[in-house]
C-alpha cells in the first residue's frame, strides 16, 4: 500500500513501421510508336506530375498516449496521503502545480469536502514548494457546490479558506460557484450566493448574471427570471444589458409569445439599448413558427427603418417565412 499505482506510470508504445508497397516489375515490352494525329490547335503542354509522398517518406505514426484510470478509487484519506507522499518521493524534480490540482480533483471525485481540504493541507506540508493557486481552491469550490447539501455551509467553508489563505474570491470564483450550483439544480442557492457575494464587495460580473437568467428561463417559470432581473439593479448593483433582454426575447419567442417579445423590445429601447440583428432575427423566427409571413415582413421593414443591417440569417428567415 502507498505505492504509485501501475496506471499512473507512463506507458511506452512502439510505433508501427510503415510498410513498403511491392513495386511492379518493369515492363519488358515497349509500346509501339503510333503516328500522332494532326490537330488544328496545338495541345497544352503536359503538366509535370505533382510530387507526392511515397510510403518511404511518410512520417511514422505517433505512439498512442496511455489511458489512465482515476488515481483514487477509495475515499480513504490515509491511503490518499500515502499515494501523494509516494508521488513526491518518486519525483526527481519539482512537481508541476497542475499535477497537484489533478491529484486533488481526482480525490475530490470520490471523497467529501472535508477530506479534500485535509488532503490539500497534507500536500502543502509534504511538498513545501507547492503553493495553492486560485484554481486549486476552485477545485474544492466546485466540489462543494456539487455536494448533496441543502445549505451553502460547505461552499462558505471553502470561500473562508480562500480568504484565510490570502486568496480573495474574485469574479471568476463567483462564476465557478454559480455555474456549478446551477448545473446541480440548485438555482435558489445560486441566487442566495450571489446576494452574499454582492454584499461582500465581490459581486459577479454580467456574464454570470446572464448565465443565471438563461438558466432560470430554462428551468423555472418566466416570472422567476423577471424577479431576478428586477432585483439586479436594486439589490445587486448590476443593470441588465442587451444580452439580458435578448435572452428573454429568445425565450418568449420559443414559447410563441410574440406579444411579450414585442413588449420586451420596447422595454429594451426605453432602457437605452438598440435592438441588433440577432434580436430581429429571433422575432422573425418566432413569427415563422406561427406561420405569420406578413408579420415577418413587417419586422424586416422595421429592421431596415432602424438602420440595422440584415445578415444571411435574416434573409433565410424571410424566405422561410414567405414560403409558409
Amino acid at each position: 500500500m502507498g505505492k504509485i499505482p501501475p496506471s499512473f506510470r507512463s506507458a511506452v508504445s512502439t510505433p508501427f513501421a510503415a510498410r513498403k508497397p511491392p513495386r511492379p516489375p518493369p515492363s519488358s515490352l515497349a509500346a509501339a510508336d503510333s503516328p500522332k494525329p494532326l490537330l488544328h490547335f496545338p495541345r497544352k503542354p503536359a503538366r509535370a506530375p505533382r510530387k507526392t509522398r511515397t510510403p518511404d517518406s511518410l512520417p511514422e505514426p505517433a505512439p498512442a498516449l496511455p489511458q489512465f484510470r482515476s488515481l483514487f478509487q477509495s475515499p480513504d484519506l490515509s491511503e490518499a496521503k500515502k499515494v501523494f507522499s509516494s508521488v513526491v518521493a518518486a519525483s526527481r524534480s519539482q512537481l508541476d502545480p497542475r499535477l497537484h490540482n489533478s491529484l486533488l480533483q481526482s480525490y475530490a471525485a470520490v471523497a467529501s469536502v472535508r477530506d479534500s481540504i485535509a488532503l490539500l493541507n497534507h500536500m502543502v506540508k509534504a511538498s513545501p514548494t507547492f503553493s495553492p493557486e486560485r484554481s486549486t481552491y476552485h477545485v474544492l469550490l466546485s466540489q462543494s457546490c456539487n455536494a448533496p447539501d441543502a445549505s451553502l455551509a460547505s461552499v462558505r467553508q471553502v470561500l473562508n479558506l480562500m480568504v484565510n489563505r490570502g486568496v480573495a474570491p474574485n469574479q471568476a470564483t463567483a462564476d465557478v460557484a454559480v455555474r456549478s450550483l446551477c448545473s446541480s439544480g440548485r438555482e435558489d442557492e445560486a441566487v442566495e450566493l450571489i446576494r452574499e457575494l454582492s454584499s461582500k464587495q465581490s459581486p459577479p460580473d454580467t456574464y454570470t448574471y446572464n448565465f443565471v437568467v438563461k438558466h432560470l428561463c430554462k428551468t423555472r417559470a418566466l416570472g422567476t427570471a423577471y424577479n431576478f432581473i428586477d432585483e439586479m439593479p436594486e439589490s445587486l448593483g448590476v443593470k441588465p444589458n442587451l444580452v439580458t433582454y435578448t435572452i428573454l426575447i429568445d425565450n418568449v419567442c420559443n414559447t410563441k409569445n410574440l406579444r411579450e417579445a414585442m413588449r420586451l423590445v420596447s422595454v429594451l429601447s426605453e432602457e437605452g439599448f438598440k435592438p441588433d440583428c440577432f434580436v430581429y432575427n429571433t422575432i422573425m423566427k418566432g413569427y415563422c413558427m406561427l406561420s405569420r409571413g406578413s408579420e415577418v415582413v413587417g419586422v424586416y421593414k422595421k429592421m431596415k427603418e432602424e438602420g440595422v443591417e440584415p445578415d444571411l440569417v435574416t434573409y433565410n428567415t424571410l424566405i422561410f417565412g414567405l414560403s409558409k
